[in-house]
């Protein structure tokens, strides 16, 4: 309690802030965005940066988001670093958002009551989730969470989602993230076929066909993830049973698809 009351108060210092009276200040590619000077907490002005919000009205959104890492207004770029609060709550006819690696910080009731959101990505970086940004979003699958060591949560972040949604970490780093105190209490899966809290059955896997031009059908039950031949993942998926992959990004090569602790090679003509 002492930690989640001294997080709170150094957010609110570094979000004390000069904006508008207005709910929003810009509109541009489709996002809705407040534009606000961070205040240091010596004193003085720290960056400029955009939170993306809603138009003062649920049901801002619908369809598939791409929110940038920075946009360009009036000739000045600035940062895409927060969600704010009930941002894209209650958008009935969201399906995906794709969040950018700037992005350190997800409000309140953020994403709450997007009854067609089925998972979401959290970019590293990640600095709080806050209370219920998820709730009520029923056909939540997963949340495949990319940073290594956890970060802070307020004590609700995972409201009632918790017992139907996956929340995926990074390979072999359930430990650390079970460790920290806001962590506790939460199931947790990573992408190489662990669980915390209680066992899991062994993943099976069977990708075809091999070679793949233009589509890839992947048989598993779980999150499924795509690597180059460099080791960089390239595609990260949830499968219930069979899923076909497009596979018009990749170019010609070989890849691989794990799921778990299994590895399959296919190559990409």
């Amino acid at each position: 309690m002492k930690r989640t009351i001294i997080f709170s108060v150094l957010t609110l210092a570094l979000m004390m802030i000069c904006q508008s009276a207005f709910a929003f200040d810009y509109y541009v590619n489709g996002i809705y965005y407040r534009k606000v000077t961070q205040q240091l907490p010596g004193g003085g002005c720290g960056e400029t940066i955009l939170i993306v919000v809603n138009d003062d009205y649920e049901n801002t959104y619908s369809g598939d988001i791409v929110i940038p890492e920075s946009e360009t207004i009036n000739g000045e770029s600035y940062r895409v670093t927060y969600i704010g609060s009930e941002a894209f709550y209650g958008c009935i006819n969201l399906t995906s958002v794709t969040l950018p690696n700037t992005i350190v910080n997800i409000g309140f009731h953020s994403f709450a009551g997007c009854p067609l959101l089925e998972y979401i990505e959290i970019p590293a970086g990640m600095k709080q989730i806050n209370s219920n940004a998820f709730s009520d979003c029923d056909e939540l699958d997963y949340i495949f969470i990319h940073d290594t060591e956890p970060f802070f949560l307020w004590d609700d972040a995972f409201a009632d989602i918790n017992d139907h949604v996956h929340i995926v970490v990074p390979c072999n780093c359930i430990e650390a993230f079970e460790a920290a105190e806001e962590w506790q209490g939460i199931l947790l899966y990573d992408d190489c076929g662990h669980v915390g809290i209680e066992e899991t059955e062994r993943v099976t896997l069977n990708v075809y066909p091999n070679p793949a031009s233009e589509t890839l059908t992947i048989e598993a039950d779980g999150p499924v993830t795509i690597f180059d031949a460099l080791g960089c993942a390239v595609k990260t998926l949830f499968v219930n049973r069979k899923e076909t992959v497009v596979l018009e990004s990749l170019s010609s090569g070989i890849y691989f698809v794990k799921a778990g602790d299994v590895v399959r090679k296919i190559i990409v003509e």
